[in-house]
């Protein structure tokens, strides 16, 4: 049971990175619960006995207490989210009734633009933004590796974060206060910007748009149109050397499937409306336009219907 010296962590989304908190916290002995969007996954989630951990070549089957908007039983006072972008509003609404008005809510996602509808839904709540660089991913339902080390970072603009990071950082994992989170938040929007989409049109691993004259070329020109856009804002000095980071990340992680990608291959909606789409609105705003990543948009888009049809 949770306490108000320790109270239990909800988690909204139970991908990777939300089933690597998740499973964290329970080998530190920490109160958590997932939060699965309907009966029918916590009931598949529950037949399959919990979530198959894999970290330092050991796996585990971790029995993490679980709940869907029809079983939550009591007051949500911290919350951890973490699905995909264009899930939020969604599956915080339809959990919204047990949400206490002060409650602590962590965004722990790709892509820009949400935490601002998130905070009008929410107005009273605490709200903290958060990145990480950890590297997870499910090799099936209910199942994550925890497959490199990474950074975690959190900030507000409006909140102390000490305390929250403290909070949240379950052995090994470390969260980390950060005053700027949004510049951190930006240069991610734009890595990604320059890699995910790419991954989807040329259907390959990130490492392999090094090898491709063409993806090379469009890397440039997005890398480009970021940093007009990023001047105009005042952001630009938080983007020194990006077309060097694209390049150093794409080789970094030159094994990984994008989660765009991973998406287009499984038939799922993307987070493209949340990357490419933000900054395209953004540009909008400013009278600037994006050709290159306003055609990368497009393409993604179509990808994607195509797929889902």
């Amino acid at each position: 049971m949770s306490n108000t010296a320790n109270p239990i962590w909800s988690i909204l989304g139970a991908g990777a990175i939300g089933s690597l908190w998740a499973c964290y916290a329970q080998r530190s002995g920490r109160n958590t619960e997932l939060i699965f969007r309907d009966h029918s996954s916590l009931a598949a989630y529950r037949q399959h006995g919990g979530i198959r951990f894999t970290a330092n070549g050991q796996t585990d089957l971790l029995k993490i207490p679980a709940r869907c908007p029809a079983t939550i039983a009591a007051p949500i006072q911290q919350l951890l989210i973490t699905t995909k972008a264009q899930q939020t509003l969604t599956a915080l609404a339809a959990i919204a009734e047990y949400i206490q008005p002060d409650a602590s809510l962590v965004l722990l996602q790709n892509g820009l633009g949400i935490a601002e509808q998130v905070q009008q839904q929410f107005p009273k709540a605490r709200l903290f933004k958060a990145s990480t660089t950890e590297g997870a991913y499910r090799p099936s339902r209910f199942a994550v590796v925890h497959a490199g080390r990474g950074q975690t970072l959190i900030g507000s603009a409006a909140d102390k974060v000490d305390a929250i990071a403290q909070s949240l950082s379950f052995a090994p994992l470390t969260v980390s206060p950060r005053d700027n989170i949004d510049a951190v938040l930006w240069r991610k929007l734009a890595i990604n910007c320059a890699i995910n989409p790419l991954t989807v049109i040329h259907r390959c691993r990130n490492g392999e748009l090094l090898d491709k004259p063409e993806a090379l070329a469009q890397i440039a020109s997005v890398v480009e149109e970021i940093l007009k856009l990023s001047k105009i804002l005042n952001l630009d000095q938080e983007l020194a050397n990006l077309h060097q980071q694209v390049l150093d990340v794409a080789r970094a992680t030159a094994n990984n499937r994008s989660s765009m990608l991973q998406d287009i291959e499984s038939g799922k909606e993307t987070e493209i409306e949340a990357i490419t789409g933000y900054l395209c609105r953004l540009a909008a705003e400013q009278g600037l336009s994006l050709p290159a990543n306003q055609h990368l948009l497009d393409d993604v888009q179509r990808i994607s219907l195509q797929n889902r049809v």
